[in-house]
């Protein structure tokens, strides 16, 4: 297949999916909806993809650079005969996709700011006009969560597949094992220390600062603890970070507080062995990737108490403690149940990790994705009009 995918260049998702297409000798184009960087630009080219610049923000006002970026879009699927259109995440890339006139078009919906909870509705003039309008056009879509598919498929033709497919986790590198020496002599901490670990990206969509007074709870109970933030540099808020950093700084146990930064993908198994317990408590989210790499090394899991999530992974008591995401006293309250409760809590992990390696590897999420494009580019799905005849080549 040919595949136009329009999708954030910066994230490790449209690294992932990328990697596997190429991979399997499909020809991939990438658009990038975001700002990139030169290395960012080499990330996807060293993974296999043509890099085509990138679409910029849907203007309403400055019509025009809205005009450029779909002229851009459309001369690009005629000139490399596009079998079909990938958008990652529900937002104005899909918008652009819809209005260019070609067809089959997956979406992808993630979470975690597109489709915020099960009474999600689009927000604003230009949500509420053109993310219905994308999601009628589109001819597949999958979700991250079952409940997030839900929420879509009434804005959905009643003919198109609406399928749960996740992001996957890679079981080759993401196991149980022992902690690394290596990192916690880079990190200064003990070898027998309790580990809390958050990944999540710094923004208050993720709760941070919840987690850091959380933390001085826990490092007053617990006077092994550490605590340790792990995010990339971008997307965040500069005023968040000064916020949660203060709030990390003025409590017990401010000593023991480690904001790592950026961690490439390939070193985060480490992390989540090294952790006594991982923390995810945004607002709102899909089935985050983070949380199943943390299950597949067997790391205990904190999560929010959403209805966003995909029961057959993150089950509350089961497999997951949940808290609620603003009340640093219920967050805190999880966490030294983690820490203290061993015999439940290493039967939460055993069942969080069957479940990851039953149903959540990435080759099988992805072949299932490749199955599903497959089956909307098939001739007898071009015979039925998927592709607009000034599509043809």
């Amino acid at each position: 297949m040919r595949i136009c995918c329009i999708a954030d260049g910066r994230y490790v998702h449209s690294h992932r999916w990328l990697r596997f297409f190429t991979a399997r000798g499909h020809k991939v184009h990438f658009l990038s909806f975001a700002p990139m960087q030169p290395h960012h630009v080499d990330i996807i080219e060293r993974a296999g993809g043509v890099y085509e610049g990138e679409i910029g923000p849907f203007h309403i006002k400055r019509f025009w650079r809205t005009c450029r970026d779909w002229f851009r879009l459309r001369r690009l699927l005629r000139r490399e005969c596009i079998d079909i259109i990938q958008c990652h995440f529900l937002g104005a890339n899909a918008w652009y996709a819809a209005l260019s006139g070609f067809r089959p078009i997956a979406l992808s919906v993630m979470g975690g700011g597109d489709v915020c909870g099960p009474s999600w509705r689009p927000k604003g003039i230009r949500e509420r006009l053109l993310t219905p309008l994308a999601l009628r056009r589109a001819d597949l879509v999958t979700s991250w969560s079952m409940q997030m598919a839900k929420v879509v498929q009434r804005y959905c033709r009643s003919d198109v597949l609406v399928q749960v497919v996740n992001g996957g986790v890679d079981l080759q590198h993401f196991y149980p094992g022992p902690r690394s020496g290596r990192l916690l002599n880079h990190l200064r901490i003990p070898p027998d220390a309790k580990v809390i670990l958050s990944p999540r990206l710094m923004r208050p969509l993720s709760n941070l600062d919840t987690i850091a007074s959380a933390f001085h709870t826990v490092a007053g109970a617990e006077p092994d603890a550490y605590c340790l933030f792990v995010f990339p540099p971008e997307p965040k808020v500069e005023e968040y970070e000064k916020r949660v950093r203060g709030l990390a700084a003025s409590g017990p146990g401010a000593e023991r507080v480690r904001f790592v930064g950026a961690v490439p993908h390939q070193e985060m198994a480490d992390y989540f062995r090294l952790a006594n317990v991982m923390v995810s408590i945004p607002n709102t989210d899909g089935t985050p990737l983070s949380v199943l790499e943390a299950m597949a090394c067997g790391t205990p899991v904190v999560v929010g108490n959403l209805p966003d999530y995909d029961t057959d992974y993150i089950e509350p008591e089961i497999t997951v403690l949940p808290a609620r995401f603003d009340d640093p006293a219920a967050v805190a309250h999880a966490i030294l149940r983690v820490l203290r409760e061993s015999d439940t809590t290493r039967d939460r992990v055993t069942e969080a990790r069957q479940r990851v390696e039953r149903r959540g590897g990435y080759d099988m999420q992805m072949a299932q994705l490749e199955n599903l494009y497959m089956g909307v580019v098939s001739p007898a799905a071009k015979m039925q009009g998927a592709k607009p005849a000034a599509y043809q080549c």
